[in-house]
This record gives C-alpha cells, structure tokens and sequence, in this order.
C-alpha cells in the first residue's frame, strides 16, 4: 500500500512540472515561426520558451559579430500613464538591462557581445487604441515617422521595436496576439533599404513582458545579420 501511495505521489508531481512549463517537448526550431504577413512578406513569431534566449543560435550559425542599435516606439496613448511609463526605461534598453548571466553567454555565443550599443526610445500617443491594429499599420507609422525625420534612418544595424500599449491589439492577418504568439519581427523595403522590427503585444507581468521583448530583440538581430540588405 505504501509503495502504491509513493508511486501515486510521483506521478501527481511529473504532471505538475509539465503543466507548469509552456510546451516542454518544443524544438528550438518552433519557437520562431516563419509566416506570410498581410504585404506578402516573411514574419517571424515569437512563441513562448522553456528558456527565453536558449536555443536561438544554430549550430554553425554564428557569422561573426553583430553590432546592434535599439530604437524603441511606445505606441498608444496608454504609454502616458505612470504605470506604463515606468517600464520604459527598462524596456528601452533591452540588452542593457540583462542581469541573468546566462543570458549573456547565450549572446555572446550568437555574436551579440555589445551590451551598451545606441538606443532611442519615444511615445507616440496620438494613435487611436481600444481596437485591431494590423502589421500593414505597423509600417505605415514607422514610415511616417522616417518622413517626419522623427525615427533614426535606417541602417545595418538598427532595430526598431514598437511596444504596443494595453488598447492596441495586435493581427498578423488570420493570426491574433495571446493565442498565435507573443510577439514578432519582420521587415520592410523602402528605397532599396530593408528595415527590420519588432511588434511586442503589451504583458500585464512586467518580467515577462521584458523577456518577450528582449527575445524578440534578438530574433530580429540574428535575422538581420543573416539577411542581405
């Protein structure tokens, strides 16, 4: 009967740990899914992680070293409120505000051993929230600020990471935020320059929102690097 009980407790205990980890049977692979975006280019989604920088670099993947820029847009009058606003600090320096050891180890071996690069961070509180936005809005707002000379000009190492604020839900054609992904990166062309960035879905947990937000950083990098401009 004791033996019964002790194999019961073990077996209620292993279901529990893999209740609480978030698909614990994911490749490194699918945790970036390629998908068409509403203009017919190529998106990346970030999907959730057992560890959220682990599993990014390829064998063989690393091309040298990658100089990186961080341009942050805080999107949606949302981002004027005191609770929101004391995130972006943090969130507007990603790389910078990296504390764990081993996710640094992870960026140095993708080639990302720069911490402290340039960053820019800005609101942009006059885009009306409570609603859908789509990716195609996404890049005609980036656009507006590069002709408003609002945005740094785009360059090989430039990534811009617009944070949606709590109204703003985002669409990637069929595909919804909270259910299809957490966030994602893709680019656009404009004057024969590719232009790489970010979406990143607000979290009600902060920590968790920068640790989306910082994997979706680094998707974008890597990507970058890897794609010819």
């Amino acid at each position: 009967m004791r033996i019964k009980f002790l194999f019961l407790i073990i077996a209620m205990l292993a279901a529990t740990g893999q209740a609480q980890e978030p698909w614990p049977k994911e490749r490194p692979d699918e945790r970036e899914q390629s998908v068409l975006n509403e203009d017919g280019g190529r998106s990346f989604l970030i999907k959730p992680a057992v560890a959220p920088l682990r599993g990014l670099l390829k064998p063989g993947g690393a091309t040298g070293i990658i100089e990186l820029e961080q341009h942050s847009v805080f999107l949606g009058s949302g981002w004027a409120t005191t609770a929101l606003r004391a995130r972006e600090p943090q969130l507007g320096n990603l790389l910078a505000s990296i504390r764990d050891h081993v996710q640094v180890d992870e960026l140095y071996q993708s080639g990302i051993k720069n911490l402290f690069g340039p960053t820019t961070s800005q609101e942009k509180l006059d885009v009306a929230s409570d609603r859908d936005i789509s990716d195609l809005e996404i890049q005609e707002v980036l656009m507006s600020m590069f002709n408003e000379g609002t945005l740094p000009r785009p360059n090989d190492r430039a990534i811009y990471v617009v944070f949606l604020d709590p109204g703003l839900h985002s669409k990637l054609g069929d595909l919804v935020a909270g259910k299809h992904y957490l966030a994602y990166h893709a680019f656009l062309n404009t004057s024969g320059v590719k232009i790489h960035y970010a979406v990143v879905p607000l979290q009600s947990d902060s920590r968790f929102a920068y640790q989306i937000a910082l994997r979706a950083l680094v998707v974008a990098a890597l990507h970058s690097e890897q794609t010819p401009h």
